[in-house]
């Protein structure tokens, strides 16, 4: 079995580790079996045939996805269509459910295979970009961490958008909850041993996503935190209760009686797929939002049937669309071509009752109001539109919200411009203030064999064969724990005797010094208002730094927590089936590099306290013990990558601050397009991002469900039948009665790693 955490790749790619064989013949039955068994037959299948029109339509599957179509199809008097471009995960994947196998998916089917350009403040190399791909998102690769970060990380985003937006520590706290059912750890001799102290009033019981410890705890964890320990560093109390600064054990995304991994899936889908009003369909790629009265970007093929099996679009030359009409590139087209097409009649009702509403500050002078979704199965396959009656949700991750919003006429007019697509509303923030926690891989193998780790999962048969008996047996054993065994969140006080000449570094600093030329003024006047927020948590002896994850190989990854530096996402190609253009621009801001360069140091002391050096360490691929900080420049520049933690591309943030969206997540210059994942994220928590994408989508669930409580009130919706528009057995007074309120709407969300 070869072993692969995500979170600490070797010096060569995972996704160019080749699999070795895991597990007897026996095991793979015996798994294929268990989770066959596990899986759940639906009243409601995935890939039904699509209805002529929704309430919500969710585009992609994450975690941020899942959980607003789960909430809001929890009012029955509405439905909801999920749209996902990847496929339904296989259940008999092991390295999906194993938390002993985590990582070796990253570069599979499950992962869109994104890499980011030629980084110039580093090697001048390009590098991978993992970003979860089908249903669950990222939830199905990632390191299963959970964590939540500072109080203060949350207080920061309320300060930025004025105090009492509703996104500080304590109005995100009961959303945290909301998100999980945690289980403390039930070996209270290991609980004893790593302080492992839950604080049971910050956690949630009753949440869909399962939130434990392991029923294992690799022995050679004990020494990290000794080492810490002597150096001052202390364990730290419950790492989520919003004081994290120190060492301790991370929860994980577990169920702590299979002991497979809880994702995206199984907590907000599975458990409720057999209601009538949640539809599913996978293997669609929604190409671009529609606006009333606005011109589209390229051309959709309207037709009156849809195929919609698993990962799958329609036939070439088969009809696909639900629509009656023809190839049409707008809206209007669409109404005067066929006045009784479902979008036509909607759209002439729509003119006739609705008041758009003015709720957003927008850019413009008129507001956008989003009738639907454009999506193809396929390059190759003809594209169709669908209608919602109420919102348009963006859940797209980090990478691609900002490129959806793009590709629809929203963002920077000059990009939009330069792919010749029609600019509905110049936006400059969208795409920018890109924020990632880069991470570099320090490796310093135990020699110590007195001291089980993870590669003894790889090279010592015997030790491999009983982790499996164990696991099948009991559930218990290294095959339930991840490679991570404990991190540790230091303060720069903690590590740097001094931290004065660095945040005066930093102070001295002007917004645009180390931003891409030619930054929009409003994004360099965010910037502004964000670095004396990070100069403060840099400064802070109770807040993270950096993070040291232990994978108790001898491998102390270093992570830069509070990053300066600041990238983009853009679009190089009106096709939206080309990927995006990424550019973290690590390490453009030399801050970053002075943080990495603490943590290196920082590194050399802890394998130099008596608890680390027993465990007999090699520094292998790491320069040596007294290299200058020049060689470490050149290693750093060498083997820095992501954390798997992209966001901010969507920033909620005031207009004139470059933001994208306001604390009610609307996208400026829009009536009812939403963004809901980590891209709306203004600064950069210390924290794995995967519980922050729950609770931001908890959040986002109950503000559009508050405005739906205020526009439907008195009013009741029906849901219309499953027939074809175009069907002369379908005349306009079978549609649902249109209230004068009514919006339209769509979700959209292909979702990150979040590890």
């Amino acid at each position: 079995m070869t072993f692969v955490s995500p979170e600490y790749p070797s010096s060569s790619s995972a996704r160019h580790i080749k699999r070795q064989p895991a597990f007897t013949i026996m095991s793979r039955f015996a798994l294929a079996a268990v989770l066959l068994f596990a899986s759940i037959i639906h009243s409601l299948p995935l890939n039904s045939p699509l209805l002529s029109s929704y309430d919500y339509i969710v585009v992609g599957g994450g975690p941020a996805g899942l959980t607003v179509a789960n909430r809001l199809s929890e009012d029955p008097d509405v439905n909801v269509l999920l749209l996902e471009a990847g496929p339904m995960a296989d259940d008999s994947d092991p390295h999906v459910d194993i938390p002993g196998l985590i990582g070796q998916d990253i570069g599979s089917t499950y992962d869109w295979n994104l890499s980011v350009v030629a980084q110039q403040d580093l090697d001048g190399q390009t590098r991978d970009m993992p970003q979860g791909r089908g249903l669950g998102g990222g939830t199905l690769i990632n390191g299963m961490l959970w964590s939540r970060g500072a109080a203060a990380d949350y207080d920061a985003w309320d300060r930025l958008n004025g105090n009492g937006s509703g996104w500080g520590w304590y109005d995100l706290l009961p959303y945290f909850m909301k998100s999980e059912t945690f289980t403390p750890v039930t070996n209270m001799e290991v609980a004893v041993q790593y302080s492992i102290e839950d604080d049971a009033g910050v956690h949630g019981t009753s949440g869909p996503v399962n939130v434990s410890y392991p029923h294992y705890f690799w022995n050679s964890s004990a020494m990290f935190f000794e080492a810490l320990n002597e150096l001052g560093v202390p364990t730290a109390y419950d790492p989520n209760s919003g004081q994290i600064a120190g060492a301790s054990f991370l929860p994980l995304d577990l169920d702590p009686e299979s002991e497979i991994r809880s994702t995206a899936v199984r907590a907000y889908y599975e458990p409720y797929a057999a209601r009538s009003n949640l539809y599913v369909s996978t293997g669609q790629y929604v190409t671009q939002i529609l606006f009333a009265g606005a011109s589209s970007n390229g051309n959709a093929t309207i037709s009156s049937s849809q195929d919609n099996s698993v990962g799958e679009g329609p036939s070439p030359g088969v009809p696909g669309g639900i629509f009656g009409g023809t190839t049409t590139n707008s809206i209007s087209d669409i109404v005067v071509e066929d006045k009784r097409s479902i979008l036509g009649r909607l759209w002439a009702a729509a003119k006739r009752t609705i008041a758009p509403r003015q709720t957003t500050p927008s850019p413009t002078s008129t507001s956008l109001q989003a009738i639907g979704v454009e999506f193809a199965s396929s390059a190759q396959n003809p594209r169709q539109n669908i209608t919602a009656t109420r919102e348009v949700i963006v859940a797209a991750g980090a990478i691609h919200s900002p490129q959806l919003l793009m590709l629809s006429g929203i963002g920077p007019s000059s990009t939009l411009q330069a792919q010749q697509i029609p600019v509905h509303v110049d936006l400059p923030g969208v795409g920018q203030n890109l924020q990632d926690h880069g991470q570099v891989w320090c490796y310093y193998p135990f020699y110590n064999a007195s001291y089980e780790n993870p590669t003894m999962l790889n090279d010592n048969g015997t030790f491999e064969a009983d982790a499996w008996i164990d696991y099948w047996a009991n559930r218990t054993g290294p095959l339930t724990s991840g490679a991570i065994g404990g991190v540790a969140f230091p303060s720069l006080a903690n590590v740097l005797e001094d931290t004065t000449s660095l945040t005066n570094a930093a102070l001295s600093q002007t917004a645009d010094q180390y931003l891409l030329s030619g930054t929009d003024a409003s994004v360099v006047s965010g910037f502004r208002a964000q670095l004396p927020l990070m100069i403060e948590a840099l400064g802070d002896p109770s807040r993270a730094g950096f993070e040291i994850l232990n994978g108790n190989t001898g491998a102390l990854t270093i992570g830069n927590m509070r990053p300066l530096s600041r990238g983009y996402v853009s679009i190089s190609s009106s096709d939206p089936f080309q990927p995006p253009t990424i550019d973290p621009r690590y390490n453009s801001n030399p801050i970053d590099v002075q943080v990495f360069l603490a943590g290196i140091h920082y590194n050399d002391r802890l394998l130099s306290t008596s608890s680390l050096s027993q465990m007999d360490p090699e520094y292998r691929d790491t320069p040596p013990r007294g290299a200058t900080d020049d060689e470490l420049v050149t290693y750093i520049s060498e083997k820095l990558q992501t954390e798997y933690h992209p966001s901010g591309t969507n920033a909620m943030l005031p207009l004139d601050l470059g933001g994208v969206v306001n604390t009610d997540l609307l996208v400026y210059g829009t009536t009812n397009v939403r963004v809901v994942d980590t891209s709306i994220i203004p600064l950069l928590p210390a924290a794995h991002l995967q519980a922050v994408a729950y609770a931001v989508a908890e959040k986002a669930a109950d503000l559009i469900k508050a405005v739906n409580a205020d526009d439907t009130a008195a009013t009741t919706t029906t849901t219309p039948a499953a027939t074809s528009p175009s069907d002369p057995s379908s005349p306009e007074d079978q549609l649902p009665s249109m209230p004068a309120s009514t919006t339209f709407v769509t979700i959209v969300a292909t979702e990150t790693v979040y590890a």
